[in-house]
């Protein structure tokens, strides 16, 4: 490949892709004006355009992703000390939700090519004490959505969705948002689709829809008086919902570009040995969140971690992602001791994982030049004298 890259000194992981402030001026100083600054028409209005695309029947704005994991498991109302049954390999917000809601997790194995929960294994999981099964969008890539709706639906359990990556991302040409008891989304700076901060809980369920807006307000019942529910102070502000909008307006093109940067990823990257990618099933699309690249130790001339910091010297910022796996990280290492048996997909993909920049507005000359800076790692493991 050959081309004039435009090169600059350092590369972050992401970078979220934002308007001009000239762009929503006029619309902060109307919220301003008006002295509505939280759940107000901006939040209405960011729910019914989530609802518009998605074809969802509720969307609930949050404070933050992990704010509507909370609320949402707190909504389906649990047996307090039952098991919920989730991947290892996900980020720990995941779990954490389970853990505020006296929930017990149960970590299961993964997809070896789409990363996702492994439903079969999930399957053998499940016993008298089991409540719920909760799967997670990783990267952008849905599950197998039909075979968790199935196994749910065979054991008599909820089934939620950590979608925080996956706003966007559809499903049998179904938009993520419609699918099991309810999903929450993410709008972190780290997303596709940003508010700076924030969340959204979707659901096709009128009561469960009623109760996490009671909720997201202190659990407050409809005279704004009364206590209804045990709820959090989850409200999202007007200034982040006119962020989101204007990000979710444009998502479309948002996905198309990112799929331009994953298939140059692709191309520089994937003759390199031992390098593999994560595999989106032809039932799915992606919004391609992330862009993370595999590195087999027995094949690689480099392995993750020396890459890792190679490029941290040259100037790119990756990630480790997810690394470790749930199950080795300090806070829960002690949930299920013997757990790593039966989770070696998982440690396996964790211990290979490196995600490389990836953010909407980022130009083709950029992900040259970062493959450059990869390729001189590989030249100079090959070439390097033996120790």
């Amino acid at each position: 490949m050959v081309a004039t890259i435009t090169r600059q000194s350092t590369y972050s992981i992401v970078c979220p892709t934002l308007p001009d402030a000239g762009e929503i001026i006029g619309d902060i100083r109307a919220v301003f004006e008006s002295g509505r600054v939280t759940v107000g028409e901006n939040v209405a209005a960011l729910e019914g355009d989530n609802c518009a695309h998605s074809g969802v029947r509720h969307t609930i704005a949050v404070s933050s992703g992990t704010s509507g994991l909370i609320l949402l498991l707190r909504a389906l109302n649990l047996p307090r000390g039952s098991e919920v049954i989730t991947p290892s390999f996900t980020f720990a917000a995941t779990s954490h939700a389970l853990i505020w809601n006296g929930l017990k997790t149960v970590f299961c194995d993964s997809e070896p090519d789409s990363f996702t929960m492994d439903v079969s294994k999930a399957e053998a999981l499940i016993n008298e004490n089991t409540s719920a099964i909760y799967p997670v969008c990783i990267f952008g890539v849905p599950g197998d959505l039909d075979a968790y709706e199935k196994l749910a639906s065979k054991y008599g359990l909820a089934l939620l969705f950590d979608s925080a990556q996956g706003l966007g991302s559809t499903y049998k040409g179904t938009g993520l948002g419609n699918f099991g008891n309810g999903e929450v989304f993410s709008l972190s700076p780290t997303k596709v689709i940003t508010a700076m901060e924030g969340g959204l809980v979707t659901t096709n369920d009128d009561e469960l829809a009623r109760v996490i807006r009671q909720m997201r307000d202190y659990g407050k019942a409809p005279d704004g008086e009364d206590m209804g529910w045990l709820g959090l102070s989850a409200r999202m502000p007007e200034i982040n919902a006119i962020v989101a909008r204007w990000s979710l307006a444009r998502m479309d093109e948002w996905v198309a570009r990112r799929i331009s940067i994953m298939d140059s990823y692709r191309s520089w990257l994937g003759d390199l040995p031992g390098v593999s990618f994560q595999k989106i099933p032809d039932y799915c699309t992606s919004t391609r969140n992330y862009f993370v690249m595999l590195l087999n130790p027995d094949m690689c001339p480099v392995s993750r971690d020396e890459l890792y910091h190679a490029l941290k010297i040259k100037g790119v910022q990756t990630k480790r992602y997810f690394y470790p796996a749930l199950h080795n990280q300090t806070l829960y290492k002690d949930t299920d001791p013997e757990c790593r048996a039966r989770l070696p997909v998982a440690e396996r993909i964790a211990a290979r994982s490196l995600a490389l920049p990836m953010y909407s507005h980022m130009s083709l000359d950029a992900v040259d030049d970062i493959c450059e800076r990869i390729m001189s790692c590989f030249t100079s493991a090959t070439i390097r004298p033996a120790m």
